[in-house]
């Protein structure tokens, strides 16, 4: 049946035609964790999350805790490599003087998650 006003057939408006742009796709969050770096104090491991091809977070797994200043050492300089791992999206980071293990190790870690991660 077709509803008719004043004598006239009234037509429905068609189903809009489908746009060529696709619609937009999210990229999946990927975490991936670095190898493990034994340093003489201890072992040294990064986790790190890319999402839409960037670095987004960079968490410490692992970091030398076996002796109070080691720990005192770890936790100070965890945030400092995270900041700068960020800011810079990439293992090209600052070594932190006094705690030139750790950082060397953290670097190496990050490294290695990046490349698992195809960020390399």
């Amino acid at each position: 049946k077709h509803a008719t006003t004043t004598g006239k057939t009234a037509v429905q408006d068609p189903t809009p035609a489908p746009t060529d742009t696709p619609a937009p796709t999210r990229t999946p969050k990927q975490v991936v964790d670095g190898k493990v770096v034994n340093t003489r104090y201890g072992p040294v491991q990064v986790e790190v999350t890319i999402s839409g091809g960037k670095l987004t977070d960079v968490q410490a797994l692992q970091l030398p805790y076996d002796r109070q200043y080691s720990q005192e050492i770890s936790d100070y300089v965890a945030p400092y490599l995270r900041k700068m791992a960020l800011r810079a999206q990439s293992a090209n980071i600052n070594l932190i003087s006094g705690a030139t293990y750790t950082s060397e190790a953290f670097v190496q870690s990050l490294q290695a998650a990046l490349v698992k991660a195809n960020q390399v």
